[in-house]
């Protein structure tokens, strides 16, 4: 680590040092554009909850477990909208990348009408519905409202580097376990479980480089970055895939079949690179001594 990259974390010191940290994760920019806005919140969502998993030792479980409850269903009120855009998204750049392939004709229709559809009604007529534009100003109160309440917890309890550098150490035995398991299972449960892990370690390996601002975390802090999102590509593949599969009609004709069937091999080799890309590039982090590199951090 160069010198003067880092400050050591003194036990008195984290009152400061984790309410700036955190305030500078859990930015809230509140982009105008729709598609971006749901995308931003969730990201929010899902860093709030990583927090809590830090912090749970000076929060208390209960604490814990009904904030996360909160947030997670403000979030998932909206997940079938974002996965709606993902998949156009995905389209879209298949469409242009494989310019030879011929395409199901009726997939695109599919999916942007399903966008459409979401965007209207993100529960698909089930059960009563508030519209989407409500769903996401009462998701936005509440991960919002959630983000000061937790803000002001931290910044009222003292918390030690020694708890610090135990739930990272925790966190990064979580991942290195996760990775082991989607090696040796490689089904898209086992890498979709390890990318939850992953991405939870993202943003701790995050709040640390906003506390410390360390030039070596910040290095592996934008590996990391690179790793869950290899993950989260070979996660929306597979979303994309299991949409496909139980969506289009199964009287199709024979040209159409064809389509679809390729389309859906394409879609498969998609997901295997990224799963590929990913257990190389967590391989060569974990070459590294990524444990001790934590220790320098809260130790330099």
């Amino acid at each position: 680590m160069e010198k003067g990259d880092s400050m050591k974390i003194q036990d008195h010191l984290p009152v400061v040092f984790w309410d700036k940290a955190s305030e500078k994760l859990l930015k809230w920019k509140n982009p105008e554009n729709f598609t971006d806005k749901i995308h931003d919140l969730r990201v929010l969502g899902k860093k709030l909850r990583a927090l809590y998993y830090f912090f749970q030792p000076l929060l208390g479980k209960d604490f814990v477990k009904g904030e996360k409850q909160k947030v997670k269903k403000a979030m998932s009120d909206l997940g079938a909208v974002r996965d709606s855009h993902v998949f156009l998204n995905i389209y879209r750049k298949i469409e242009q990348q494989y310019p030879r392939l011929i395409l199901p004709k009726s997939l695109k229709t599919l999916l942007e009408r399903r966008s459409q559809q979401l965007e209207q009604d993100p529960m698909l007529g089930i059960g009563k519905s508030l519209g989407t534009q409500k769903y996401l100003a009462l998701a936005m109160d509440r991960i919002l409202a959630a983000r000061e309440k937790l803000l002001k917890k931290i910044a009222a309890k003292p918390f030690s580097k020694q708890l610090a550098l135990d739930r990272m150490k925790k966190g990064l035995e979580a991942v290195t376990k996760t990775m082991k398991e989607a090696q040796k299972e490689g089904s898209a449960d086992s890498f979709h479980r390890w990318r939850i892990k992953t991405k939870r370690f993202y943003y701790h390996l995050s709040l640390c480089w906003h506390g410390n601002g360390s030039k070596e975390l910040e290095k592996i802090v934008k590996k990391f970055k690179q790793l869950e999102q290899h993950l989260g590509q070979a996660h929306d593949f597979h979303l994309l895939a299991s949409f496909i599969n139980s969506s289009h009609p199964g009287d199709l004709r024979d040209g159409q079949k064809d389509a679809f069937k390729e389309f859906l091999l394409l879609i498969g080799k998609l997901q295997e690179e990224e799963e590929k890309e990913a257990l190389c590039l967590a391989k060569k982090l974990m070459d590294r001594g990524l444990e001790e590199t934590i220790e320098k951090i809260f130790n330099p």
